[in-house]
C-alpha cells in the first residue's frame, strides 16, 4: 500500500516538473486575458498552489535544495508587507510570485536523481524553444508585426513578450551546453538557435549572456578549448553587434542617436539605455528615505511608474531590493544568491562530470546574477527563474543519489542481488534499485 502511495506522489511530482518548460513556452506570449488575470498570472498561481500541496506530502527530510539560504530573504520581505501599501497588484502579488521559485527547486531536488531522468526533459525544452522562435518570427517579422508595433498604444505586454522570452533562451542554452560532452552536435545546434532568436528579439543582455555561457562553462577545461572558444565568441559577438537589429537597439534614431555606433560608444555610455541611466539615480536617491527597512516589497513598482511610465520596474533587481527592502532586504537577496552559488560549486566538486545538471545550474545562476543588473528576473519566474531553480534542485538531487550510492556497503563476492538476473536490461538496474 505504501509503495502505491509513493508511486502516486512521484507521478504528481513529475507532472509538476513537466509543466515547467510548457509554462516557459506559453509565457512568451502575453496579454491573453482569463477573467481578471493574464494567462501568465494564472500559470504562476497554479504552480504555487500545486507546490504548496505537493511539498508537505514528502516533508523537508528528503529535500536537498538549499532553501535555508533563502529563508532570510523570504522572511524579511514577507514581514515588509506590513509596511507596504498591501496592494494586490504591486505588493501581495510580487511576494507570492517570488515564493514559487524555491518550491520548484525543492520538488526538483527530491524528484530528479539521475542525469538520464533529467535528460528526458530535453525534448520539451527543444519544443518550447522552437515555439518561442516561431512566435518571435510571427510577431517580429511576420503578420503579427502590426500587433507588436502597436504595443505602446494598447497594453505594455500585448503580443510577444520578446525581452522576457529571451530569458528562456538562456535557460535552454544552459541545459544543452551542459550536455556538450554527451550530445555535442545537438548542444551546438540548440545554442545557435537560441542565439539567433535572441538577436532577432533585440534583447541585448540576453544575447550577451548567451555568448558568455561558453566562457563560464565549468567543464570546458583545456587551455586549447578555452582559447578556441574565446576567439569564436569574440568573433560572433562582433558580427552580432554590427547587425542592423542590434545596432538599432543600441543607437536608436528615435532616441536621438545616429542609428549606428561602435563598442567604444557603448563603453563610454553613449547608447540608448531605454531610460535606465536616467531612472536609477532617482531610485537610489529615494531609497535613502528608509535606508534600512525599505518601503516594503513591491513598492518600487508604483514609484517607477510615477517617474518612468509606462515602466513599473527599475530593470535592476539590486536597486529594486534596495528600494523595497533597504540595506537589510538587499543583504538578504545577496545572501540567497551567494549561498546558492556556493551550493552549486559544491555539487560540481562533489559529483564531477557525473552531474551535468550542476554545470547547467552553474551557468544558469551566473546568468541570473548578470541579468539582475539590467533586467527583471525576479518577476520573470515562468520564463526564467522556475527552470533555473529547477536545475539547482535537480543538481542537488543527482548529487545526493550519487553520494548515497557511494556510501552503500559493497556486496560480498558470492552475494547475489536477487532483484536482477541475466535477463534484466542493464539500463533498468538503477530504476529497480530505488
Amino acid at each position: 500500500m505504501n509503495s502505491v502511495i509513493t508511486q502516486s506522489n512521484s507521478n504528481r511530482d513529475n507532472l509538476f516538473l513537466l509543466s515547467v518548460p510548457l509554462v516557459m513556452a506559453g509565457s512568451c506570449l502575453a496579454g491573453i486575458a482569463i477573467g481578471p488575470l493574464r494567462h501568465t498570472g494564472l500559470f504562476w498561481i497554479t504552480t504555487l498552489v500545486a507546490g504548496f500541496l505537493l511539498v508537505p506530502l514528502k516533508g523537508l527530510r528528503k529535500v536537498t535544495f538549499p532553501w535555508l539560504g533563502w529563508l532570510p530573504f523570504y522572511a524579511f520581505f514577507g514581514a515588509s508587507l506590513f509596511w507596504s501599501g498591501m496592494d494586490w497588484r504591486f505588493n501581495i502579488q510580487m511576494y507570492f510570485q517570488m515564493l514559487v521559485y524555491p518550491i520548484v527547486g525543492i520538488i526538483a531536488s527530491y524528484t530528479i536523481d539521475s542525469e538520464d531522468e533529467l535528460a528526458s526533459y530535453n525534448s520539451l525544452y527543444i519544443a518550447a524553444t522552437l515555439f518561442i522562435g516561431l512566435c518571435c518570427a510571427y510577431f517580429m517579422l511576420g503578420p503579427g508585426r502590426s500587433i507588436q508595433e502597436n504595443i505602446g498604444n494598447t497594453s505594455l505586454y500585448t503580443g510577444f513578450a520578446e525581452r522576457i522570452a529571451a530569458m528562456s533562451l538562456i535557460v535552454t542554452g544552459c541545459i544543452f551546453l551542459a550536455q556538450f560532452h554527451i550530445i555535442p552536435k545537438t548542444a551546438v545546434a540548440m545554442w545557435l538557435i537560441c542565439f539567433g532568436i535572441s538577436v532577432l528579439s533585440q534583447s541585448r543582455m540576453a544575447t550577451l549572456v548567451l555568448l558568455l555561457l561558453w566562457l563560464i562553462h565549468p567543464r570546458l577545461a583545456t587551455l586549447k578549448q578555452r582559447i578556441l572558444i574565446t576567439g569564436s565568441v569574440c568573433l560572433i559577438g562582433i558580427l552580432a553587434f554590427n547587425t542592423p537589429i542590434i545596432q538599432d537597439r543600441f543607437f536608436a534614431k528615435k532616441s536621438g542617436l545616429s542609428g549606428k555606433g561602435t563598442m567604444e560608444d557603448v563603453l563610454k555610455g553613449k547608447f540608448d539605455s531605454a531610460g535606465r541611466f536616467e531612472t536609477w539615480p532617482i531610485v537610489i536617491e529615494k531609497s535613502a528615505d528608509t535606508p534600512w527597512l525599505g518601503h516594503g516589497v513591491g513598492e518600487s513598482a508604483p514609484f517607477i511608474l510615477s517617474v518612468w511610465a509606462p515602466m513599473d520596474k527599475p530593470h535592476n533587481e539590486y536597486l529594486k531590493c534596495l528600494y523595497d527592502g533597504g540595506y537589510l532586504g538587499l543583504g538578504a537577496f545577496v545572501i540567497g544568491l551567494f549561498s546558492t552559488f556556493l551550493n552549486i560549486t559544491w555539487n560540481l566538486r562533489k559529483a564531477g562530470a557525473r552531474n551535468w545538471a550542476a554545470s547547467a545550474a552553474y551557468m544558469g545562476w551566473i546568468s541570473f546574477i548578470l541579468m539582475a543588473v539590467c533586467d527583471n528576473p525576479l518577476v520573470s519566474g515562468n520564463n526564467f527563474l522556475h527552470p533555473i531553480f529547477f536545475l539547482v534542485g535537480a543538481a542537488n538531487g543527482i548529487t545526493a543519489r550519487l553520494m548515497k550510492t557511494e556510501e552503500s556497503p559493497p556486496m560480498e563476492v558470492n552475494e547475489v542481488d536477487d532483484r536482477f538476473d541475466a535477463t534484466t536490461p542493464r539500463f533498468l538496474e538503477p530504476i529497480m534499485m530505488r
